[in-house]
């Protein structure tokens, strides 16, 4: 799985659905295992974009970053530039996530197809 769908929210949203489900007894310890998981990736790579904001953010003359009116780092175009390319990279990486199979959650799972969308990679077919 790459680390980019860690990274997005709407995949911890339907993550924490299908957690809030009643589930079969292996599927909930299996799901433990997943989100224990996911929350370790999710943490590596924020501090990895932190690293990266730090790195190429514009700094004031004590060496904090710069935030715009919407709470943003700013950026020079080059530094800009230079931390998209590495966030791409950051983001291209593939993690190994435990799956859970279609057929192991049982029929009373009520997902939406935007929480099965976001869960791709997770949720296999048998």
């Amino acid at each position: 799985m790459k680390l980019a769908r860690i990274a997005d929210m709407r995949f911890h949203a339907a993550l924490d659905k299908l957690a809030a489900s009643t589930l079969p007894i292996k599927v909930a310890f299996k799901l433990k295992g997943v989100i224990k998981t996911v929350r370790e990736e999710y943490q590596k790579y924020e501090e990895v974009r932190n690293n990266l904001l730090k790195k190429f953010g514009k700094k004031d003359e004590a060496g904090n970053l710069l935030l715009n009116d919407k709470q943003s780092v700013e950026f020079e175009p080059d530094s800009l530039q230079e931390f998209v390319k590495e966030m791409g990279e950051l983001a291209n990486l593939e993690v190994s996530i435990p799956t859970i199979s279609l057929s192991d959650l049982g029929n009373e799972i009520n997902l939406t197809f935007q929480d099965v969308e976001a869960l791709e990679g997770l949720i296999v077919e048998d």
